[in-house]
């Protein structure tokens, strides 16, 4: 179990408290915070983030680029797969799609 998260911050329950997540939701949470910290950019854990703020817009092979960052950054986690990974907007973000239990997530991570 841990405690859900949202927008950065503690989801509030019903009662007002953080609410908690845990199977498949869990996993993909963490999968989240792997794919949004910058490598490094965790003191306590400085092998937890992802390498996805080093993608350049208008590269070539772009969403090869960041899908193999993001299956990089989750090995941890082997029981999420990264489906897809899709670069685009202004500003310059990668959208990753990831599965776990039946569960689906989009992540938004810019760069």
């Amino acid at each position: 179990m841990d405690t859900a998260l949202i927008g950065g911050d503690f989801l509030p329950g019903s009662n007002g408290r953080p609410k908690q997540v845990g199977g498949a939701r869990e996993l993909l949470q963490r999968a989240a915070v792997r794919l949004t910290v910058p490598l490094g950019g965790f003191v306590y854990d400085p092998s937890l983030g992802s390498r996805l703020y080093e993608l350049k817009p208008g590269g070539r092979g772009l969403n090869e680029k960041a899908l193999a960052l993001a299956q990089e950054a989750l090995r941890a986690l082997p029981q999420v797969t990264v489906e897809r990974a899709e670069c685009s907007g202004d500003p310059p973000a990668a959208v990753i799609t990831l599965s776990c239990g039946g569960e689906k997530a989009e992540i938004e991570v810019k760069f």
